[in-house]
């Protein structure tokens, strides 16, 4: 008798947790904070991120500009559109490469290289302007011979400046102000038995990591539109047996068959009150280029029109 009223007392409550799961959603102020951009069967740009500024004056168990950072490339590499360069590795890559340039480290083959670290032409961030925990509720529950079921509200959201950088200008490009909702039950599922402890609920973010991760699909999404619109651009390495060699391949979703126009590289523009990059100078057109085979980061091409030794340097674009 007390094990069927046991049962039937855990049947009730686990149903209760469904109704509760399925009231959890999560709000943004686009109302949309999914990835669905539709098939991309562009070019794709270098891109790096960096902190976002945490102008809000959030202080918690973890670095909050730092999470949004991490977020994003993670969000930018989902959208098909980029190519992430990993600008928070950049200190561990150099440290390496100045070991093995001072002749400490042994000899290889492979061994890392100054001056070999892929640019990135643009740098997403942004700064963080207002933090809610939102907590509200309470967390209650009950332990029934060793199973626990907990529950309560909590609601967060983060507001973000997402900003587009051109690392040759230091221009921000494109910027927009995001907002992230996170909407759950905090309710905590788990079992503890001889030691063992399985998390039921599957709620393995926080509700600022919820709002967190909203707020960045949103920035994501609109990085990756503003980015269709920017210029796509590649160089000429060298000219090797009749082909000319650039430094973009499949990793950049070029393709056999695709047709380019070599352009010489125009003189930089500066203003001479500021010294400020205002960019560069339309260059020659020296002629067509048609990609013959294509690698992971480069790509060989047949001169079909014009300069058939393009010096390196030279740049390739649609």
């Amino acid at each position: 008798m007390r094990r069927s009223l046991l049962s039937l007392t855990l049947a009730a409550l686990w149903c209760l947790v469904g109704c509760a799961l399925l009231d959890t959603k999560t709000e943004t102020a686009d109302g949309n904070a999914s990835m669905n951009l539709g098939e991309y069967k562009g070019l794709k740009h270098a891109i790096g991120c960096k902190d976002f500024e945490n102008q809000a004056g959030w202080k918690g168990q973890w670095e909050i500009g730092n999470n949004l950072s991490i977020l994003l490339e993670s969000a930018l590499f989902d959208t098909g559109r980029f190519v992430i360069v990993e600008r928070e590795k950049l200190k561990d890559v150099l440290a390496e490469q100045d070991l093995v340039a001072s002749g400490r480290a042994a000899k290889a083959k492979q061994a890392a290289q100054k001056g070999l670290i892929r640019p990135a032409r643009y740098i997403g961030t942004g700064a963080i302007t207002q933090v809610d925990e939102g907590v509200s509720g309470g967390l209650g529950g009950i332990t029934i011979k060793g199973i626990s079921l907990g529950g309560g509200k909590s609601k967060a959201q983060i507001t973000v400046i997402a900003k587009l950088v051109d690392t040759t200008t230091g221009e921000i490009v494109a910027k927009q102000t995001v907002v992230g909702k996170a909407g759950r039950v905090a309710l905590n599922v788990g079992v503890s038995r001889g030691g063992v402890d399985a998390n039921m609920g599957g709620f393995k973010q926080t509700p600022l990591g919820e709002a967190a991760q909203d707020c960045i699909n949103q920035a994501a999404i609109f990085f990756a539109r503003q980015m269709e619109k920017m210029p796509f651009e590649g160089s000429v390495v060298k000219v090797s047996d009749g082909k000319v060699i650039i430094n973009r391949g499949s990793e950049f979703a070029m393709e056999a068959g695709k047709e380019l126009v070599m352009v010489e590289e125009g003189e930089l523009l500066t203003d001479p009150d500021t010294g400020a990059v205002l960019g560069r100078e339309e260059g020659k057109v020296l002629g067509k280029l048609k990609v013959a085979r294509v690698t992971e980061k480069m790509s060989y091409c047949d001169v079909i029109e014009g300069a058939k030794n393009p010096p390196p340097g030279t740049v390739v674009k649609p």
